[in-house]
């Protein structure tokens, strides 16, 4: 039974190696399990409200454990934004990004965040030059504040979205592409909604202007529309002048309403044309 018991055992080295290995695996998920992770959300809470001016409350906090590291999980969560409205949040899970951001001395978080206007992944970068490099899963158009970014009316429909934006000193800077589906859009002056399959497009911020528009594209029942151009730079966004080049086709039931916003159509119900202006006061020519 000795020589049996002799065959099973670990060697000695192995015991002395791991039985300190064991302590400090247990002294370390002990303290996982005890940290204080209430305060580490009161921590994240300022932090974002100090970056964003959005205030976030949760009901419950507690630890997440991943491969990437730990982190922590947050249920019942509520955002409220800047001009008072409410976003719910179903689940959000916070941990250390893996960003170069830490460098300049910037956190970096990496984000999982499901909710009723749509799930977002990617990384949080906090402070004054905060941004966000992720995507979009499935968010409600409707509840993205463009009327108040750039009197743009109103946008619905279902829109996934890959994001890369730094807030830098004169503005965004970065890239964003995005497809929203199922739609549809109301523009200022203009006096029907206008609906579409698909509505997708490539923005990039930053350089010489606001936002330069690669390519915005419109597929829809009613007409079919291909935005590119700029929004330059200016002391203010209303201001940012507008050099935009769209071409339009349209049907005709819709074709009357175009041109009683000013636009030429021809008798095919193809429109070329180019949008000056300002973003608060643009100009069809």
């Amino acid at each position: 039974m000795a020589s049996e018991a002799g065959r099973t055992a670990l060697p000695r080295p192995l015991l002395l190696v791991g039985v300190p290995l064991a302590g400090v695996f247990l002294v370390s998920l002990f303290i996982y399990l005890g940290f204080p992770y209430d305060k580490l959300g009161d921590r994240i809470k300022a932090e974002m409200q100090h970056a964003s001016a959005v205030r976030i409350d949760f009901q419950e906090v507690g630890p997440s454990l991943h491969l990437a590291g730990p982190g922590i999980e947050a249920t019942g969560v509520r955002a409220t934004l800047r001009d008072g409205e409410t976003v719910r949040l179903e689940r959000a899970m916070l941990r250390p990004a893996w960003s170069l951001a830490w460098l300049r001395g910037a956190p970096a978080v990496y984000a999982e965040i499901e909710g009723e206007a749509g799930n977002a992944t990617g990384t949080l970068i906090l402070g004054e030059a905060g941004g966000w490099s992720g995507d979009l899963e499935h968010v409600d158009a409707s509840k993205l504040p463009l009327s108040q970014l750039a009197h743009l009316g109103t946008l619905d429909g279902v829109l996934d979205a890959s994001v890369d934006i730094l807030l830098g000193e004169r503005g965004p800077e970065g890239s964003v592409t995005f497809e929203t589906r199922d739609g549809s859009i109301g523009l200022a002056d203009f006096p029907m909604l206008i609906p579409f399959e698909t509505l997708s497009g490539e923005l990039i911020f930053g350089d010489d202007a606001y936002v330069e528009v690669k390519r915005l594209d419109l597929d829809g029942p009613l007409l079919s529309a291909d935005v590119t151009g700029k929004v330059l730079q200016a002391a203010s966004f209303s201001e940012a002048p507008l050099r935009l080049e769209v071409e339009i086709e349209a049907m005709p039931t819709i074709s009357a309403a175009i041109r009683s916003a000013g636009v030429r159509v021809d008798r095919n119900g193809k429109v070329k044309t180019r949008i000056t202006g300002t973003v608060a006061q643009p100009k069809v020519r």
